[in-house]
C-alpha cells in the first residue's frame, strides 16, 4: 500500500521507489506542534515519512484554530500530541506516530533526541531554540531551523554536513523590543504554512541528498511581496549578524 499511497512520487526521478524506501524508514521529530509544527507534520506524512515524533506540553486553545489546522474546536483543552494524531492517524495509516505530550529541557532531550534521525525546530522561544540546536550538535543530528515573523520566513538546516552551528553562532540575539512581539505585531498565518511547507521540503533535500540544500545558507522569504534573499553563512567564518524579534509557532 506505501507505494500505491504516494504513487506521484514514484514516477519523479530524484525521489521514485528508492526514494520512498529511504523516507519509510526515516524517524523523524517535530519539535512544536503550532503554526509553523502542523504544516510541516502534515507535509512529511503526505511525503512518505515512516516515523514521526510531536513533543509539545502545549493543549489546544481557541486562538490555535485558525493557523494550527490539525486541530478542531471539539479538541480544545486536549494535548496537542494527542489531537494531532488523532487527526492523522486513520488518513496516513502505515505512518508511525509517537506522542511526546511534555516540553523538551535539559532532562528529557539526549534521550529523546537520540532516537531520531532529524529534529525541525518549530518552536516559538529562544531558549528552546538553543537547547535544540545545541543538542543536536552534541549528537551529531541535523535541526532544520523555521521561524516567522509577521510575513518574513526564515529557514535553515543546521548541523550538518561539515557545517556545525546552532542559532546563537549564526545571529545576535536579542530580546524583542516592546510592541514588537508575535502577540502584538501578529503573525501572517499563510506565512507559517509556507514555513512549514519549506522545512518539511529542506528535510527531504537532506534525506534524499539533493542539490541546492539549506546548509550554511538562512533563506528569507516575505509571502506577500514573494521576495527572497539567502545569506550564505558557514562554520569556517563568522556568519551575519541579525536581530531576531521573537516569532511565533
Amino acid at each position: 500500500m506505501h507505494s500505491r499511497f504516494f504513487s506521484d512520487h514514484l514516477q519523479l526521478p530524484f525521489i521514485g521507489k528508492k526514494g520512498l524506501d529511504k523516507l519509510k524508514c526515516t524517524r523523524i521529530l517535530v519539535v512544536g506542534a503550532g503554526g509553523l509544527g502542523c504544516p510541516v507534520i502534515s507535509a512529511l506524512a503526505s511525503s512518505g515519512i515512516g516515523y514521526i515524533g510531536i513533543i509539545d506540553g502545549d493543549k489546544v486553545e481557541l486562538k490555535n484554530l485558525a493557523r494550527q489546522y490539525l486541530y478542531t474546536p471539539a479538541q480544545i483543552g486536549e494535548l496537542k500530541t494527542a489531537a494531532a494524531v488523532a487527526h492523522l492517524k486513520d488518513r496516513y495509516r502505515e505512518t508511525i506516530f509517537r506522542e511526546h505530550p511534555f516540553f523538551v529541557d535539559e532532562t528529557n532531550i539526549h534521550a529523546i533526541f537520540s532516537a531520531y534521525d532529524i529534529i525541525i525546530d518549530a518552536t516559538d522561544n529562544f531558549p528552546a531554540r538553543l537547547l535544540i540546536g545545541h543538542t543536536g550538535i552534541q549528537l551529531g543530528i541535523p535541526v532544520i531551523y523555521g521561524s516567522v515573523f509577521r510575513s518574513e520566513v526564515q529557514i535553515t538546516v543546521f548541523n550538518y554536513e561539515a557545517q556545525r552551528l546552532a542559532i546563537d553562532d549564526l545571529f545576535t540575539l536579542q530580546p524583542a523590543t516592546e510592541g514588537t512581539g508575535c502577540e502584538v505585531s501578529g503573525t501572517y498565518i499563510i506565512g507559517s504554512m509556507v514555513a512549514g511547507m519549506l522545512m518539511a521540503n529542506e528535510v527531504i533535500k537532506v534525506l534524499l541528498d539533493l542539490p541546492d540544500k539549506l546548509t550554511g545558507k538562512l533563506l528569507l522569504f516575505d509571502a506577500l511581496s514573494l521576495q527572497k534573499r539567502v545569506i550564505n553563512f558557514s562554520s569556517l567564518q563568522p556568519g551575519p549578524t541579525e536581530t531576531i524579534l521573537e516569532m511565533k509557532a
